[in-house]
């Protein structure tokens, strides 16, 4: 324990993580805990992308932590752990620490900087039961400049908050228009984005193509739909006039009705459970779409036996199963084969597919 205390008591920040490897090499940690067994924590800068200026220091140290079980016989800048604040009034008075505001009642921090450039923080804690005292509970090295360095950060934290916070606004702006699907689909494509393997402009060269495919093409960009880009293309193909029923029930069984057997049509019960209503909503529009006959075009084969051996699977009641599969629901239908096995019969969709 005292070859590791002594070369700790040197330690300081800015150094390079590897020189904290050397002292604590990964071979021993029983012993040392990489510090934590003698009351010794190291704090280290972000990666790049957390950095406003891009600069990856997760690999140097910006602070150390000293609490106990720290020697308490150690004394750094004048302050020992657990040493009572009457004791310290004179080093506190010569540095000229500060009252921080985050101090409360019972606990007490004080900060500012050391002769050698570095910025130390003190926590003082209320003992109990009487007399009370305040005793040093933490005492912590930063970086020279600590606090400037992490204001910086705060504000470029804040700003890219508030940025992610208006994309997903944007991204989200498409669910609030209900009244013209074109402008749905353009407001989902120019702001979907939700990674970045596609450029914006991509999603909006998708939606352009998708108004101008055919039915038979619309069913195969619903066959290679990414969900995880979201719900809007394929609304916009299921309101089509000209969808093809095996497009519908394709979208249909591919949100998953099985999972919403359990609020039997009750939409209130569903946003209980579900915080995104969209997937309920998409389903259900569906099922009143097919009962009204709004999909007169059946040109493409299909074939529900497997969709309806995975329902079977969950043993719905008659009352679940009238609240969430089309009353006249078709089993099967013949037409033209456009599937994986096939090549999709042919068909294609332009390189800047989204899938």
């Amino acid at each position: 324990m005292d070859d590791y205390i002594s070369k700790i008591v040197q330690l300081r920040p800015l150094m390079a993580r590897a020189r904290v490897d050397e002292i604590f090499p990964r071979e021993k940690w029983s012993e040392h805990s990489r510090g934590g067994k003698f009351g010794v924590e190291f704090g280290y800068g972000p990666s790049a992308q957390n950095d406003p200026d891009g600069i990856a220091n997760d690999h140097i140290v910006e602070r150390i932590d000293f609490k106990s079980p720290f020697p308490p016989s150690i004394v750094l800048y004048g302050f020992a752990v657990g040493m009572a604040r009457s004791d310290a009034e004179g080093e506190i008075a010569r540095l000229g620490l500060a009252t921080m505001e985050i101090t409360g009642p019972d606990v007490r921090y004080l900060i500012g900087k050391t002769a050698d450039g570095f910025e130390i923080m003190l926590m003082f804690r209320k003992e109990r039961p009487e007399p009370r005292r305040e005793l040093l509970e933490q005492l912590t090295i930063f970086q020279p400049g600590h606090s400037k360095i992490m204001d910086a950060r705060q504000v470029f934290w804040k700003e890219r908050e508030e940025k992610q916070r208006q994309r997903r606004e944007l991204a989200n702006a498409w669910k609030q228009i209900t009244d013209d699907d074109d402008a749905m689909l353009l407001a989902w494509a120019k702001h979907c984005q939700p990674w970045d393997d596609y450029a914006p402009s991509e999603f909006v060269r998708y939606a352009e193509w998708l108004r101008r495919a055919d039915p038979d093409h619309r069913h195969l960009a619903a066959l290679s739909w990414n969900w995880d880009y979201g719900l809007a293309p394929l609304l916009w193909i299921i309101r089509r006039e000209d969808c093809d029923m095996a497009t519908a029930l394709h979208v249909f069984f591919g949100a998953g009705p099985e999972s919403y057997f359990q609020f039997e049509g009750d939409r209130s019960a569903a946003a209980e459970k579900r915080s995104d209503l969209m997937t309920y909503d998409m389903i259900m529009e569906i099922k009143c779409r097919i009962e009204r006959g709004f999909y007169q075009r059946s040109a493409i084969q299909f074939d529900l036996s497997r969709n309806l051996e995975i329902i079977s699977r969950y043993k719905p009641t008659p009352g679940q199963l009238v609240a969430v599969l089309p009353a006249n629901l078709p089993t099967s239908g013949v037409g033209r084969r456009i599937a994986h096995e096939n090549r999709f019969g042919g068909l294609d969709i332009p390189a800047f597919r989204i899938n």
